[in-house]
């Protein structure tokens, strides 16, 4: 079941982190580092505070989670490359599952479910990743996602070119 997230669902959702910095690490790029601190307790406080943050429940257990943010995002400004629209758009950010739920299709279902969101609210969906993390470039592409170009994030001193992807529903 997909829901919204709440204050509770936070500490669930920081182990989820540190599954993901696990996997980054095997992976061999610096993302969601223990040293930035990103994202921590405040990040996805201020994700529910925007009514952004979903999480994947399965038996009462946080399995996965997302925001979908619907203001602009200024790292998307800049893009070495060309977007597929000028149309609104929200942004998948912070998508992780649990290493233990990983490979049930919970992030395909996440993405499904903000795609839905979008469909309604007549805007396209952006999402972008780490050149070298592979898993999460094949899941956007799988979920019809097109590559437009490079991004950098300006908050991110330490590798902050991202591939972006944008996925045209109106």
């Amino acid at each position: 079941m997909i829901r919204k997230a709440n204050k509770t669902d936070i500490d669930s959702i920081l182990e989820i982190v540190l599954d993901a910095r696990k996997l980054i690490s095997k992976l061999g790029f610096k993302q969601w580092t223990k040293e930035s601190n990103y994202p921590n307790y405040d990040t996805f406080l201020n994700d529910i505070k925007n009514d952004e943050l979903y999480v994947y429940v399965i038996n009462d257990q946080v399995e996965a989670v997302m925001a979908l943010v619907k203001e602009h995002n200024y790292d998307y400004d800049n893009i070495e490359g060309k977007w597929l629209s000028n149309a609104k758009y929200y942004t998948i950010h912070r998508l992780a599952v649990k290493e233990v739920a990983r490979g049930k299709g919970l992030a395909y279902s996440l993405i499904d479910y903000a795609k839905n969101i979008c469909l309604k609210d007549k805007v396209n969906l952006r999402i972008d990743t780490h050149l070298k993390n592979i898993p999460m470039q094949n899941l956007i592409n799988k979920s019809g996602f097109k590559y437009t170009g490079i991004i950098k994030l300006k908050d991110e001193l330490i590798e902050p070119e991202r591939k972006a992807y944008e996925l045209v529903l109106v």
